[in-house]
């Protein structure tokens, strides 16, 4: 991995910047928010720590949790909410072969973790987030004791297509790169952090995977504030899925967009 940092002002947050060396990673700054005496800290790095691994696949439940039934208990949506981290955690893993395991269909798909993190002070979660909102899962203690909040992530998955997908990449030469699963927590979101998520996944497409030429995104047709974001980091409209198709899987249909880096 190449080692690179940027920094952008991020806001509502009080943590310490504090990684070790090893690791590949990009710190933001900002003063602190009103109340606060510390400076903000959001690290955007990728990550093969199975603390981090497990934070992000419940980062992602919480993320997609307006997905759960309405009609349901609380409890009920926490059970669903704590299934959905087991099973994204366990598939996650399998795609970062951490213990060697594949997963099915990802055999010839190679898999990046790309996360933000909120490293904590004294165990003090960042101004404006509750645990009784959250889920302790989304909590990560890595080697060195540090603590930090994984508040959003995302996948690169660097393959000709992505495993079960139909909307695939066409029109570009050499290996292709697809941006998958997305998530930001609720609390964390309109921080710009999604933004900052995809910036560095593209520089791990270009500097960290040889030949990738493109990085691929699917994104809802009706999703304006998604496409919006794709068009201003450079992504372009290349084919959109056949009515027919999202009709067939119950979805909303979508658009697959490209960005050239190579």
């Amino acid at each position: 991995m190449s080692s690179m940092a940027t920094r952008a002002a991020v806001p509502r947050t009080t943590s310490r910047p504090s990684l070790p060396s090893s690791d590949r990673g990009a710190r933001a700054r900002c003063p602190a928010a009103s109340g606060s005496s510390a400076a903000a800290v959001l690290v955007v790095e990728t990550s093969t720590s199975r603390g981090d691994v497990r934070a992000a696949a419940a980062c992602r439940a919480l993320a997609f949790a307006q997905n759960v039934p309405s009609n349901r208990s609380a409890f009920a949506k926490r059970a669903q909410i704590a299934m959905k981290v087991d099973g994204e955690s366990a598939c996650l893993g399998n795609k970062l072969r951490l213990d060697g395991d594949k997963e099915p269909g990802y055999e010839n798909v190679d898999v990046a973790l790309v996360l933000a993190r909120m490293p904590l002070r004294n165990g003090d979660l960042p101004l404006g987030y509750d645990l009784r909102d959250l889920d302790p899962e989304c909590l990560s203690i890595r080697e060195g004791f540090e603590s930090s909040l994984v508040v959003g992530s995302l996948d690169v998955n660097v393959g000709s297509r992505l495993p079960a997908e139909e909307l695939a990449g066409s029109s570009s030469s050499g290996k292709r790169a697809y941006l998958s699963n997305i998530s930001v927590l609720p609390p964390a979101r309109r921080q710009g952090i999604a933004r900052r998520m995809i910036e560095h996944a593209l520089q791990v497409a270009r500097d960290d995977f040889k030949d990738v030429k493109s990085v691929y995104v699917h994104a809802e047709l009706s999703n304006v504030a998604a496409k919006s974001l794709y068009a201003a980091l450079g992504f372009e409209e290349e084919s959109r899925e056949p009515a027919a198709v999202s009709q067939t899987h119950g979805r909303p249909p979508r658009v697959l967009l490209r960005r050239d880096i190579g």
